[in-house]
């Protein structure tokens, strides 16, 4: 049986979207990538640039554990869609200095 999330992934990119207002300021941008891990289950892989004032050291934690979980609730990732979901994090200088495609 195919995910939700593989077959509705418009509506999946809407929620991801919604999640992303609501988590801002700390939260720049969340891209997603849909597909199998390493065990060939059904994954949702997010990459989120997080703001510099947000990946300070004294608030990294926090924020981090705070967006994974706002993400989880938010989007019942593996409950209401069928996909694992696995959380990147990097901060808006970093991505500025590594400028990758798949983060911007």
């Amino acid at each position: 049986m195919t995910p939700k999330a593989f077959v509705k992934q418009r509506e999946f990119a809407s929620a991801v979207a919604e999640v992303e207002r609501i988590l801002g300021p700390d939260v720049i941008r969340i891209r997603h990538t849909l597909e199998n891990d390493w065990s060939g289950e059904p994954a949702v892989f997010f990459r989120i640039i997080l703001s510099d004032a947000a990946s300070k050291r004294d608030r990294l934690l926090h924020a981090t554990n705070h967006i994974s979980n706002t993400i989880e609730r938010q989007i019942e990732p593996l409950e209401q869609w069928g996909v694992l979901p696995y959380f990147n994090f990097r901060s808006q200088s970093e991505q500025i200095q590594l400028n990758e495609p798949a983060w911007a």
